[in-house]
């Protein structure tokens, strides 16, 4: 038996000092939400003075607890919704934590959203280092009520690395690329654009480019995103090398343009009618996953609780936060200890 499995075998069932399942419930649900020294501090105002806690008790209670949630997530222990939902809603995006220690000054954990029948199931995860991707989230679309043959939809801001876990999870999944992040580059080039000087530019001609630019983001809003490449590259090919050389500002424009055609082109696959999909009230934008990505990430590890974090002991961590934003930690100590809290809900 490995170490870390004797630790949770004496925490367990060491007779001389027990652990009940409600108290590690407690602590570990606690930890997922404060600091480990004001949940120190709380329980001890509610423990006798021979239980007293201190911060690394709080934490080693919160790991355990956390790994053994992350052995439920390798073995494909999934707890499933009675109902199957049609369809489902996949958001993903990514966030920045502190690292402890080591050549790297911070990783990224990625943190997604799956939406079903308005309910909203969480699931993040630490980017490399931290065993395959895809089982948590493929538990949290099971969870969300997803089985085979329902339709699928992934929003993203098309990167490369989210992109590569969509088709890993949902590889037969609609794929979105998120509005926002497309129309903010749109609109670096249309700002550049506009503030050409008469004397960079003449007036017919920046009339003339900014026209092409609005031309061309009505077009990818409106599902005709061939149209609107073409556009891009009209304006690509009267910035000849040359021309682009003679101003700071038209250099600059070319540069925006680049970018914003290698952006569309190696998303391609995943521009949708925006315009329609709005007026249906369907999502097109992935602000309610960043919003996630706060609530995960931000609240508790890089904001006012501020941390350093090592990226294989941050995953457990992270499952267990996830599971107390879902709702479903007390599920599963149900499913480990028989009869838990059964005095309590009597």
């Amino acid at each position: 038996m490995s170490r870390g499995g004797e630790s949770d075998v004496l925490e367990l069932g060491n007779r001389g000092n027990p652990t009940s399942p409600e108290l590690r419930y407690l602590t570990s649900k606690l930890a997922a939400l404060m600091p480990f020294g004001k949940v120190a501090d709380f329980l001890g105002e509610l423990l006798p003075a021979s239980a007293k806690t201190n911060a690394n008790t709080v934490r080693n209670r919160m790991m355990r607890v956390g790994r053994r949630l992350e052995r439920s997530v390798q073995k494909s222990e999934i707890s499933k919704v009675d109902i199957a939902v049609p369809k489902v809603i996949v958001g993903l995006d990514g966030g920045y934590v502190r690292a402890r220690r080591g050549p790297e000054r911070n990783f990224e954990v990625v943190v997604g959203k799956v939406l079903a029948n308005g309910e909203a199931t969480r699931f993040a995860f630490v980017r490399q280092g931290s065993g395959p991707t895809g089982p948590r989230a493929q538990q949290a679309m099971v969870q969300a009520g997803y089985r085979n043959g329902a339709e699928v939809t992934v929003l993203s801001d098309g990167d490369a690395g989210l992109r590569a876990i969509q088709r890993e999870v949902a590889p037969d999944s609609t794929h979105i690329l998120d509005w926002f992040h497309l129309a903010m580059r749109f609109q670096h080039a249309i700002q550049v654009a506009r503030g050409l000087s008469q004397q960079q530019i003449p007036s017919p001609a920046k009339s003339w480019l900014t026209g092409r630019l609005d031309r061309a983001k009505w077009c990818i809003w409106s599902g005709k995103s061939a149209k609107g490449l073409r556009y891009l590259q009209s304006v690509q090919a009267w910035l000849t090398p040359w021309r682009a050389r003679e101003t700071p500002a038209l250099v600059r424009l070319s540069s925006a343009l680049r970018d914003l055609v290698m952006y569309l082109n190696s998303n391609r696959d995943s521009l949708p009618n925006y315009g329609k999909r709005y007026r249906a009230d369907q999502p097109i934008a992935t602000g309610w996953v960043e919003s996630t990505v706060n609530e995960i990430i931000a609240k508790r590890m890089v904001k006012k609780q501020q941390m350093r974090w090592n990226r294989f002991t941050a995953q457990p961590f992270l499952t267990l936060r996830v599971h107390v934003l879902n709702a479903t930690l007390e599920q599963a100590f149900s499913t480990w200890h028989a009869g838990f809290r059964s005095q309590v809900a009597a």
